[in-house]
């Protein structure tokens, strides 16, 4: 090439990148703010600077000349040419790193994952590329789904900037959802072993860990050190920023080191004295630790500072409820709805609440809004499910139940438990679905062997129908060791006991129900009357009899009281 060509090209180099300068600053590619640069060497050569060969500078040209037609293209709103004229920038000097990161994205954004990869691959060869290249190289192999490929290239990503949480944490979830949590566990280690003083990195990384843990139950106490460690380390600088205080405190709060995040709360409170969010989360964590009254003192200045916020007339409510003041827990409750009609959890305490003051009407029409309202949720229809049951809807009730099943089973499948399946189980009872109801009790007890109510309430069952009594008896037999004065055991005793033809053996129970009882109860005094006659004791009968009528009228003790005389 002729010096003089030589020239020209350098001469033209250097416009072109003025060029390219000046338009980039009016919308050349995002994350590239300038044309490739020509390097040292594409100059003439001098006593202290290497000559150039041919083939550099025209590949320095075909760069620039490339990104000046990328930028004419785009200002012409041709992004699809111009995209085109920078990827061949970016093929004639992969070493741009900023442009062919940007050239990457903008492939990804159009679903051509596998150019994105070409691009990346070319720059991350180029001595010198950081671990920015390499990281979104590993971000494209994962989106392309070629999972080994992407766990090698932000392995590599690490080596050269290892203090990179994010790709730390790209890697720790990968490596998890390939079923190789302690590998996982390993990566997020590293992380925590960089020199970074800045607390959100430390914030982060501690939340890493928790979700490691809480995908891998194995890991769950194994990680418990390395968070608190990362908690610390945020700790020691002494952060400032709320939201990030917040994360702090609530993740000491989930590791049990509750002094630790009521001294941050109380920072933050004192910090921030007109935010609510201090307060909010200081009731929340002394109502989880069983503390109402610091709880209550928090949620009354929360009313004060923020007043159109229902979550403390929520939390009062909750504080009441507990107390058993129904009344006021459901005033709570309702204020809260009425600020804020949206604020969900509120409608099933409200429902509780009204179910607690023999109020199921109110509380079934609560639970209905919240239907009409928000998506399908376990315990608003058990809730329902028990109002519609008191109604004495019972067909009503059993749908509602069974609804209440299908959401747990979903999402919820712990609340599905003994007392879940003996409510179920005693609504089918009374509401003459015998065999399903038997499954339900089975359930329940199956859960629970030790449950007293519901081993009494099949046992009774079981022997008003005259099935199973071995079975029943053994039943109320252990319930009422649980409970040996209960009442309603003793009369179920008393009834298994004459259903199986042993009425003088039925009787001592029976007449212990009686006198436990709080008040005449109709139903054990008329299984009384039954007993006694059976046992040869007529006149005792009659008296039995009589006292249940005087408890309460019923057609069928009056037949039996007439034909004794």
């Amino acid at each position: 090439m002729q010096l003089a060509h030589i020239a020209t090209v350098v001469l033209l180099g250097g416009a072109l990148a003025a060029f390219s300068s000046g338009c980039a600053s009016k919308g050349g590619p995002k994350g590239a703010t300038s044309a490739p640069a020509a390097s040292a060497s594409a100059k003439p050569s001098s006593p202290d600077r290497p000559s150039v060969s041919d083939a550099e500078v025209e590949r320095l040209v075909r760069a620039h000349a490339a990104y000046a037609a990328g930028l004419v293209a785009q200002d012409n709103n041709s992004d699809e040419q111009g995209l085109e004229y920078f990827a061949k920038s970016v093929a004639a000097d992969p070493g741009n790193e900023q442009l062919a990161l940007e050239v990457a994205r903008r492939y990804l954004e159009r679903k051509q994952g596998e150019k994105a990869v070409t691009v990346l691959k070319r720059t991350v060869a180029q001595p010198g590329s950081t671990g920015a290249s390499k990281s979104f190289l590993a971000l494209t192999y994962y989106q392309l789904g070629r999972t080994n490929e992407a766990i090698a290239a932000y392995r590599e990503a690490l080596k050269v900037l290892p203090a990179s949480l994010t790709s730390s944490q790209a890697l720790a979830q990968l490596l998890a959802d390939q079923k190789q949590p302690e590998e996982a566990l390993k990566v997020l280690r590293e992380a925590g072993k960089q020199p970074v003083d800045n607390a959100a990195y430390w914030v982060d990384l501690a939340l890493s860990f928790g979700r490691l843990g809480a995908r891998d139950p194995k890991l769950r106490d194994k990680i418990k050190p390395d968070v608190l460690a990362a908690l610390d380390k945020a700790a020691a600088l002494k952060p400032d920023e709320p939201v990030l205080l917040q994360k702090m405190g609530e993740s000491y709060e989930t590791l049990g080191e509750v002094a630790k995040a009521e001294t941050l709360y109380k920072e933050l409170r004192e910090r921030f004295p007109k935010s609510p969010l201090p307060a909010a989360m200081l009731a929340d964590l002394y109502l989880k630790q069983g503390k109402p009254k610091e709880a209550r003192e928090h949620l009354e200045a929360l009313k004060r500072e923020d007043p159109t916020n229902p979550r403390p007339f929520h939390y009062l409510g909750l504080i009441a409820f507990e107390d058993q003041d129904y009344e006021t827990a459901a005033d709570d409750f309702s204020h809260a709805l009425l600020l804020n009609a949206d604020y969900e959890p509120a409608y099933a305490d409200l429902a509780a609440a009204r179910l607690s003051l023999e109020q199921p009407q109110p509380a079934l029409e609560t639970l209905n809004k919240a239907r009409d309202r928000f998506p399908v949720d376990f315990r608003r229809e058990f809730l329902a499910g028990i109002a519609e049951s008191r109604l004495k809807h019972f067909d009503a009730a059993i749908v509602r139940f069974q609804v209440a099943e299908k959401a747990a089973k979903e999402k919820l499948p712990d609340a599905l438990d003994f007392r879940f399946y003996f409510q179920v189980g005693s609504v089918l009872e009374r509401g003459g679905h015998g065999p399903e109801a038997e499954k339900y009790l089975l359930k329940s007890i199956e859960l629970k062997p030790d449950f007293d109510e519901a081993l009494n309430y099949l046992g009774y069952m079981w022997a008003d129908l005259g099935t199973n009594l071995p079975k029943a008896l053994e039943m109320i037999e252990h319930a009422v060791k649980i409970e040996p004065d209960n009442p309603a055991y003793l009369d179920s005793l008393g009834w298994v006991l004459f259903k199986m033809g042993k009425p003088k053996e039925a009787v001592a129970p029976l007449e212990k129900a009686v006198q436990l009882s709080p008040e005449p109860d109709a139903a054990v005094l008329d299984h009384l009357g039954d007993v006694l006659l059976a046992a040869n004791r007529p006149e005792d009968a009659r008296e039995a009899w009589r006292k249940s009528l005087a408890a309460e009228k019923n057609d069928a003790v009056q037949r039996k009281l007439d034909a004794l005389r």
